[in-house]
């Protein structure tokens, strides 16, 4: 059953202008090594950060408000299974939040925006 859906978009400009002010201090703070490694590797490395950010934005949206306090953005990590779908792995505070939740997401971007949407499905217990 559907608990919660969260959507977040990132203006690609606005994102790079946040990265070029804050640099490495940003990036490492909102991204995991593992994250960071992946997106240098792509020809629009900007964007794949972006919409990793926007996942993780999307994530919290689904959270209620006592769920929010105390997250770290490492915490939150969005990786690529081996055929290439993008993955929520959690540690931390987020995953005894959200163990017993399946979590969906899907990203997209464009040369102006990146999206991400994040659908939060309770798992069914089986007898």
């Amino acid at each position: 059953m559907v608990q919660s859906v969260g959507i977040d978009i990132v203006d690609i400009e606005r994102f790079e202008k946040t990265i070029n002010k804050w640099g490495d201090k940003f990036l490492n703070r909102i991204l995991s090594p593992k994250e960071l490694d992946y997106c240098k590797a792509k020809h629009n490395a900007i964007h794949s950060m972006a919409a990793r950010f926007a996942a993780k934005e999307a994530l919290i949206k689904c959270l209620n408000d006592n769920d929010q306090i105390g997250f770290s953005w490492q915490d939150m990590e969005i990786i690529n299974a081996n055929n290439g779908r993008p993955v929520v792995h959690l540690r931390g505070k987020m995953l005894s939040k959200l163990q017993n939740v399946a979590i969906h997401v899907s990203l997209s971007h464009s040369p102006s925006s990146a999206v991400a949407v994040i659908v939060l499905e309770k798992k069914e217990n089986n007898p």
